[in-house]
């Protein structure tokens, strides 16, 4: 059976595969890794998954002439597996962390109860050109993340099965964003986002539990996110758990 260790990894990697899948741009996925190609002005050249052996002989020689050529990554993001080889392997060929998340989950349960909201928040899928755009703007804006979505890869993304967006408005003001993805094997939340001016005022926590209580399949998938020192603690009050890290690296010569 596999752990939730494992589905908290594959659930990610899926969902930057997805990306690849429909962002119309060359991804290549070697035995050792795969790497997303960069769009100029919305992501570099990033290494989405990275295997535990990646630093074996054969590998290592094939990574290193890439990152000679200059081919790429420029970024790359390291999941828990040999985390103290790959991050000595990484920091050889030039790469820092900077920025380190949690993976967190939590079964689904019939018992999550739909909160009411007040008169003034309305949560939408959000449809119109209007609204995405909105929604786009405040997950580009205030969100550190490996990429930045423009609107034709958005709605080529939710072309495919098992992605939605979700956005809350808050006396007609888009204030919250959460992207959900769904696999075989669990539901990962995405792309939890506030605008500056409307944080620690409850907005995303109240979108989770709207999503958790109205939207998560009535299933024995766990439910996934990926959060930050910050966002753990309010998740950990949702009824989610912390189990592995992982860790965004840069090239030392990128200015990103």
């Amino acid at each position: 059976m596999t752990s939730i260790e494992d589905q908290i990894q594959d659930n990610l990697y899926e969902f930057y595969d997805s990306i690849s899948r429909c962002s119309n741009l060359n991804s290549e996925k070697h035995e050792h890794w795969a790497v997303l190609a960069n769009k100029p002005e919305y992501w570099p050249r990033l290494i989405y998954r990275i295997h535990p052996n990646i630093f074996l002989s054969e590998p290592a020689s094939l990574f290193s002439e890439r990152i000679k050529s200059g081919m790429y990554p420029e970024l790359a993001i390291a999941g828990p597996e040999n985390i103290h080889q790959i991050d000595s392997f990484l920091r050889k060929h030039g790469f820092v962390p900077f920025l380190a998340w949690k993976g967190m989950a939590m079964n689904w349960s019939p018992n999550h109860i739909l909160p009411k909201l007040p008169e003034t928040i309305e949560i939408v899928q959000p449809k119109s050109l209007q609204d995405r755009e909105q929604w786009l703007n405040i997950v580009n804006t205030e969100l550190i993340a490996p990429l930045k979505l423009d609107i034709a890869l958005l709605e080529s993304m939710l072309i495919q099965s098992g992605i939605e967006l979700f956005l809350l408005k808050s006396n007609g003001i888009c204030v919250s964003t959460c992207l959900r993805y769904q696999t075989e094997n669990s539901s990962g939340l995405y792309l939890i986002a506030t605008l500056k001016s409307a944080q620690k005022q409850g907005f995303a926590s109240l979108l989770v539990r709207y999503i958790l209580a109205k939207h998560a399949p009535e299933s024995e998938k766990p439910i996934i996110l990926h959060a930050t020192p910050l966002g753990e603690r309010v998740y950990l009050k949702l009824g989610f758990e912390s189990f592995n890290h992982f860790f965004l690296y840069r090239q030392l010569n990128r200015s990103l």
